[in-house]
């Protein structure tokens, strides 16, 4: 899946829930701003990122709607933001070591607000 989603109105937005966000907040190497928040093109992109890890405190991935933020120095928790409302905190090695990876993401982007808020995707 591709991310034809133009998200620039959401950019700041998110770089407002991240920063009241306590563990975010406390990213000092780098400071986090919107600046961390990175594009990714594809589905697949944004799994080999996760796949990855060992990402700083506060770095960001989003893809479409959805917004990504790493909660934890060298880890792989990551708050969850969909539009202008955060959710859910989400490791997801488990996931893609399921195979799951792709199913999730799309259960998030077709899931409502409310059935986001109520963990119900």
């Amino acid at each position: 899946m591709e991310n034809d989603f133009d998200a620039k109105d959401l950019i700041e937005t998110w770089e407002a829930i991240g920063l009241v966000n306590p563990w975010i907040a406390e990213a000092n190497d780098p400071t986090f701003s919107k600046y961390m928040l990175k594009r990714v093109s594809t589905l697949r992109e944004l799994e080999l990122l996760f796949e990855h890890g060992n990402w700083c405190l506060g770095q960001g991935f989003y893809f479409k709607n959805l917004c990504f933020i790493n909660q934890i120095d060298d880890g792989d928790e990551w708050l969850t933001i969909k539009d202008d409302y955060a959710f859910e905190s989400v490791t997801f090695r488990g996931i893609i070591k399921k195979g799951e990876f792709e199913a999730y993401v799309r259960r998030l982007l077709n899931a409502t607000k409310a059935q986001c808020i109520n963990l119900e995707y």
